[in-house]
């Protein structure tokens, strides 16, 4: 297809994709929605294009950083697991039918990051119906209670999007009424008002709702197309997502800007970690 073809011969947008996909394990994603081989990487501009010379459409990029991602393999205990994992990063995935609705929990999502010291964010437009809100592992504080964070994952990345969901819960709660009336919000994602209601109240994870991540999971990386769209998975500024529309990130007006994930300081969700380990100590 010509639009994959010509998108992913631009060097910028190789570029990118390569230094987003060091260190992680990297899968084609063909236009049915079908994953290539596992486990693969990409590590040249020549991988790409020959990626794409075999159908595929979009790249996916684990959570996790890994040392050997080829020495990955179906079944592995955790502690192999562990022996391999450099990293995590933390990705945050609402998902929600409608884009109102997505940029909303979006904006709230990355007012609690902010709350709790966290100025390395990031944002991107997943391509399809909302966007991807990232922390990258450089980040997080070396060790939680003498335990090195590398081996945390997925148990502390469950505590921290659990604690950012209780903690964000009642503003959204009040910006999901101001945006619309329980009736029109459950027209929005195709469900019925009782499907999103809680003893007479709108809750709101029934209208989102937040992926918690297993090992070796996968997201779109920045810069990739997404399989059914044919749009790019475009990072963009965190005072533009208000005004962002999908049309946007069509490969005919992309273009390589901002970067997703790329580490700008360290240590700094050091608070967001202690917090929700506190929370989930308390509440779980």
């Amino acid at each position: 297809m010509k639009t994959v073809w010509d998108w992913y011969s631009k060097s910028s947008v190789q570029k990118a994709l390569i230094e987003v996909a060091k260190n992680r394990e990297v899968v084609s994603v063909f236009k049915d929605g079908s994953f290539g081989k596992r486990p693969d990487m990409i590590q040249y501009p020549s991988d790409i294009i020959q990626a794409v010379s075999s159908g595929t459409v979009a790249f996916h990029g684990s959570v996790e950083r890994w040392s050997q991602p080829m020495k990955l393999d179906v079944g592995m205990t955790k502690n192999d697991l562990d022996s391999l994992r450099d990293g995590w990063d933390i990705i945050i995935d609402p998902d929600v039918k409608d884009f109102e609705i997505a940029k909303i929990v979006t904006k709230k999502i990355m007012e609690a990051l902010k709350d709790h010291g966290v100025r390395n964010h990031s944002l991107k437009f997943t391509g399809g119906k909302g966007f991807h809100i990232g922390v990258g592992f450089e980040s997080l504080p070396k060790k939680v209670n003498f335990e090195s964070v590398n081996i945390l994952y997925p148990s502390l990345l469950q505590k921290v999007i659990e604690f950012i969901k209780s903690y964000i819960e009642p503003q959204l709660k009040e910006e999901l009424l101001r945006l619309d009336s329980p009736e029109n919000l459950a027209k929005r994602i195709g469900k019925t008002v009782d499907e999103i209601m809680i003893k007479d109240e709108i809750a709101p994870y029934k209208i989102i709702s937040m992926d918690i991540f297993s090992s070796r999971h996968l997201f779109r990386l920045p810069y990739s197309l997404h399989e059914s769209s044919m749009l790019v998975s475009m990072p963009i500024k965190a005072e533009n997502l208000e005004r962002f529309e999908k049309q946007m990130a069509s490969p005919e007006k992309a273009k390589v800007e901002e970067k997703f994930l790329i580490p700008k300081a360290e240590n700094d969700a050091e608070l967001l970690v202690v917090e929700a380990l506190d929370w989930a100590t308390k509440y779980k």
